[in-house]
């Protein structure tokens, strides 16, 4: 289930996107953080099974599309159809608009669909 990041899940949305291959800078990752925060069209989600969080989506919308910034899933869940599910939820959630990604995930994606 997709929930919508709060700053009270700031902890959390910071070790799960510290998984991403260019977040692994303790400032880089703050600043990633300060964006979704304080750019409205820059938007995240934590994906919770079972009381745990264990996969975030991060998302920039503009006027007809959304652009996937992020996406990791801890790695024990890893192989599971975590990182494929919050892509159909927030699809979902954006049905009306275009989905792209940047390019480590648009790898992953094809690699899915």
């Amino acid at each position: 289930m997709l929930v919508k990041y709060r700053n009270a899940y700031n902890k959390v949305a910071l070790g799960l996107v510290s998984y991403m291959p260019k977040e692994h800078d303790l400032k880089q990752l703050q600043r990633t953080m300060q964006r979704y925060e304080q750019n409205p069209n820059w938007e995240m989600y934590l994906w919770k099974e079972a009381e745990k969080y264990i996969g975030v989506i991060g998302i920039n919308v503009q006027e007809n599309e959304f652009l996937i910034q992020h996406l990791a899933v801890l790695p024990s869940y890893r192989g599971e159809g975590v990182g494929k599910a919050m892509i159909n939820e927030i699809q979902k959630i954006y049905g009306g608009y275009k989905m792209s990604a940047v390019e480590e995930i648009e790898a992953f994606i094809e690699a899915i669909y």
